[in-house]
């Protein structure tokens, strides 16, 4: 006679819950947050005006940041900046495609037929924008993310989508968005031209130990902790371990409140800092 299994099921008591445990109103550290509740990361704010004032002058600019540094923040505080009755904004991240793949993806991101060769597509999205600027006055932004998987022979090809009328009229923007592997492309010697197009490149930086205290603190206080949560030997394993890296840091301090939750624990101190680096890959 067949065995038959127990069925398993997953008791979700045994999951730790620091919203409970520490009478949050949220679960802190997490990357569902507003715009306008983000931390005021210092030097943000001018990076931000940075890029309003190079779209706003019609020009392109690039973003280098390693990985977890804030560029999404900043993205979105640009985002929110753009009026909609002046900007079309297209955000999309690639990878390593073909030119036609690329110009698909961008012209389904601006609601325009993706169909055609790249060199049509390209040829759909420069009318796009065009009728854009002429009918309702408005231009095209495009962020593209992770700009640092795009094939050379794809990049480079940006140069043709922004040339208007032999360059006398700029109609659209582009924002590359990527890590140090991006600086490393655009200065490739075939990347001259492109390089050329780009007013300015905008460099986002990691945190300092103070901000990262600081950091923390506006994140809790945003959930309601009614006290200091992570003493001053915690905060300092994070800042050791993460070395100011924003995406670093929320994943350290979830899994240590987690911890923290499971032991019933009211304070974080260093080893249990060390004991959530140990969980995370």
């Amino acid at each position: 006679m067949a065995s038959i299994s127990p069925q398993t099921t997953t008791d979700t008591s045994l999951i730790p819950d620091p919203r409970a445990h520490f009478s949050f109103t949220a679960l802190p550290f997490t990357q569902e947050i507003p715009a306008t509740k983000m931390w005021r990361q210092p030097g943000l704010d001018e990076l931000v005006d940075d890029l309003e004032a190079s779209v706003s002058a019609r020009m392109s600019v690039a973003v280098i940041a390693p990985s977890g540094t804030g560029k999404t923040t900043l993205l979105r505080r640009l985002v929110e900046r753009l009026p909609d009755t002046r900007y079309q904004v297209a955000d999309i991240k690639v990878t390593s495609v073909s030119n036609r793949d690329f110009y698909r993806g961008l012209a389904r991101a601006l609601a325009v037929e993706p169909t055609g060769t790249w060199p049509a597509l390209l040829e759909k999205l420069q009318a796009h924008a065009q009728s854009l600027a002429a009918t309702e006055a408005r231009r095209l932004v495009v962020i593209i993310d992770e700009a640092q998987d795009m094939r050379p022979e794809v990049l480079s090809t940006l140069r043709v989508l922004t040339n208007f009328n032999l360059d006398s009229e700029l109609l659209i923007s582009i924002i590359l968005v990527g890590d140090g592997g991006l600086d490393t492309l655009l200065h490739r010697p075939d990347m001259e031209a492109l390089r050329s197009r780009l007013s300015r490149v905008i460099r986002v930086r990691l945190l300092s130990r103070t901000e990262t205290k600081a950091y923390i603190d506006h994140r809790l206080d945003l959930v309601g902790a009614r006290q200091q949560i992570l003493d001053d030997s915690a905060v300092e394993a994070v800042y050791d371990f993460s070395r100011g890296n924003l995406r670093a840091i929320d994943h350290l301090c979830r899994t240590a409140l987690e911890i923290a939750a499971r032991q019933k624990l009211e304070t974080i101190d260093a080893g249990l800092v060390t004991a959530a680096r140990k969980r995370l890959p």
